[in-house]
């Protein structure tokens, strides 16, 4: 198959949008082949021409940077120029004429609705022109537009002989170096290449004096010093008995940088996407088994009451008791890797909770490993709970010790304060811009075995290792504590060079207390033969808790999602005093439901379970508030403990 010809390009000179849209629309209804290209100044079209060519030219007399004429001055000789013009006037007609144009029409609805046919004349007869004129002129023109071509283009431009000698350049390609064109003479563009390709310059020559146009990338020197990247673009000129190779510069450094940009992001955003589902995976499963291990410890709390102190079944429970909280505990490590851990949140002051430790940390490393700490003293207090920042600083501790080995080495643990302006070049670890303001910053650095670029990706996913397997949710676990207090991790490490993990918690605003509790203030004694709605989609949960609290003498109703719920506390006989709502649950979550319930009875009393966080909890409910919290799993002394701390105490008879 024949390959299909390129469309011919038109430059329309036109400030006169509606004019202009003629002309789009009379080349858009004819299969003509061309392609319009349309400006409204001289100088635009300057600019346009100067970076590629085109067959005809289409312009308006009267222009506002000057008229037709100059359009044609311009362009004459490269290619035809059309005159347009709004009233007749045979002076104007001679002029252009005489300036070159090739032809000369007066603008009219049928003139417009012509164009694609004064255009088909306008390059016959520029062809037969060109045919007719003498070699030694079409030469001299030629030159002589392509040296104003030549100079006044943005692009450094120099050309070449077959040898590879530089015969000339234009001011561009001195400027983008740093010379003036004085300095650049004598220069040798081999001197300029910081990859000393010279060697490779025959093949290059080779090629492209064969007709072959060549497009590589370089690295140039700059007067100053510096290197910076350049697009060169080359072709084969012929001008009479000679040949050159003209080379077009162009510095790609925005491009470049643009271009690391968006590897940046694309990376940060891998990275977020992968965690997050990771996340939500991690999440999705705590739950799960939270709901197991409720049932699990339930009945096991309620096996130990009926036992006798010399059952020697007694002692096999208390271990599945202890395994179950050893499991409850994972699941609150892969809920922190999620940002859902159950947190309380104090200001704290991290230099003093890190000096608190450095016993512990001490006895937790090898013998052989040093470790120094480095902390400011007068620091400002974070908003933190400082059982997940023990968790935080240990994981990092035990790991850097383990990444020495048997080796001698050391560990440093600085606590500092950071400021971080915005605009930064920094980034996290997923490579999100740091955000600016003051922090306390808990930095440890090792001098052990260090990462590679895969290690450093994966060292936050859920259960992954380089060591032994089974090692648990520890480093995952430590990115989710540290988004769960609104800071940010920066790691840097290279194998056989040591790691350094630099942590950043914003500097505390609160006061000085700590985290209220979710529940309201409450009488110390709880009344029994209280009703209490137990709301949950699990059945097994459902069945358990009811025996529990059934157990603490309540009366006890059950619901399995929160439509049936509501309906119950609606339409029983007598009041319900408590309602158990599980936050998880289909058609209607815990959230929904509590806000119906109040909506029925404003002082309902209800008390949130759910195997994540209160503070989760909590900034899902708006409105109202809740009479307490419970962690899933609970025991039968957590309830024995909240419903003290809820129910009210039984009504006296007055005499």
């Amino acid at each position: 198959m024949d390959p299909v010809p390129p469309n011919k390009q038109i430059l329309v000179v036109e400030d006169e949008e509606a004019h202009a849209e003629l002309i789009r629309r009379s080349f858009s209804d004819a299969d003509n082949g061309y392609e319009l290209t349309v400006t409204g100044t001289l100088r635009e079209a300057r600019e346009l021409i100067a970076r590629r060519e085109y067959d005809i030219v289409l312009t308006d007399y009267r222009l506002p940077d000057g008229d037709g004429k100059k359009m044609v001055a311009s362009v004459a000789g490269l290619f035809p120029v059309v005159m347009m013009t709004s009233q007749g006037n045979e002076q104007v007609a001679v002029e252009s004429m005489k300036s070159g144009a090739v032809d000369y029409v007066v603008k009219t609805p049928e003139t417009f609705e012509s164009m694609p046919r004064i255009v088909e004349r306008a390059l016959r007869e520029w062809n037969l022109v060109l045919e007719n004129k003498r070699a030694e002129e079409a030469l001299r023109d030629s030159e002589r537009r392509y040296r104003t071509l030549f100079e006044s283009a943005s692009d450094g431009i120099c050309y070449l002989t077959p040898t590879g000698d530089m015969a000339g350049f234009n001011e561009s390609f001195a400027r983008m170096h740093g010379y003036t064109v004085e300095e650049m003479r004598g220069r040798k563009l081999q001197d300029l290449d910081t990859q000393k390709l010279t060697h490779l310059l025959p093949r290059y020559v080779e090629r492209i004096m064969a007709g072959e146009q060549i497009k590589v990338e370089v690295e140039h020197y700059h007067k100053s010093g510096h290197t910076f990247p350049l697009e060169v673009s080359t072709c084969l000129l012929p001008t009479g008995d000679q040949q050159f190779i003209v080379a077009f510069h162009r510095d790609i450094t925005e491009r470049r940088e643009a271009e690391r940009k968006r590897i940046q992001m694309e990376i940060q955003l891998r990275n977020m996407q992968r965690l997050e589902s990771l996340g939500v995976l991690a999440g999705g499963i705590a739950h799960d088994f939270n709901n197991l291990l409720t049932v699990i410890l339930g009945n096991t709390c309620l096996a130990q009451e009926t036992l006798g102190a010399e059952s020697p079944a007694l002692n096999s429970l208390r271990q599945v008791e202890k395994a179950s909280q050893r499991a409850a505990d994972l699941c609150q490590q892969m809920l922190a890797y999620a940002g859902k851990g159950s947190f309380l949140l104090k200001r704290t002051h991290l230099q003093a909770l890190v000096e608190d430790m450095a016993s512990l940390l001490h006895a937790s490393i090898s013998k052989k490993v040093a470790l120094n700490l480095n902390i400011r003293q007068g620091l400002p207090p974070i908003q933190a709970d400082p059982s997940q920042i023990r968790q935080i600083i240990m994981n990092l501790i035990i790991n850097a010790s383990e990444a020495i080995g048997e080796n001698n080495g050391a560990i440093t643990v600085a606590v500092d304060r950071v400021e971080c302006e915005a605009g930064a070049p920094d980034t996290t670890y997923l490579g999100e811009d740091v955000p600016p303001g003051r922090y306390v910053c808990l930095e440890v650095t090792d001098n052990g075995c260090g990462m590679d670029e895969a290690t450093r990706q994966r060292i936050f996913e859920p259960f992954f290792t380089t060591k032994f397997t089974g090692r648990g949710l520890g480093m995952s676990a430590v990115l989710g504590i540290i988004k769960a207090h609104d800071g940010f991790l920066q790691l840097s490490s290279m194998p056989g060079q040591g790691s350094t993990f630099k942590i950043h918690f914003p500097v505390s605003v609160a006061g000085d207390e700590a985290t209220r509790p979710l529940h309201d203030t409450a009488p110390p004694l709880w009344r029994q033969g209280a009703t209490v709605l137990l709301v949950d989609d699990e059945q097994m949960v459902s069945e358990v808790g009811k025996v529990l609290l059934e157990s603490l003498g309540l009366s006890v109703l059950t619901a399995g999602n929160g439509r049936e719920a509501v309906e119950t506390y609606r339409t029983h006989p007598t009041p319900i005093d408590l309602v158990l709502l599980d936050m998880n649950m289909p058609l209607m979550d815990g959230a929904e439901t509590f806000s119906e319930l109040r909506r029925h009875d404003p002082n309902a009393r209800v008390v949130m379970t759910s195997g994540f966080s209160g503070q989760d909890i909590t900034a899902r409910i708006a409105s109202g508030k809740l009479a307490g919290f419970i962690h899933k799993p609970y025991t039968l002394d957590g309830l024995k403990q909240l419903l003290a701390e809820i129910l009210p105490p039984a009504r006296t008879e007055s005499a």
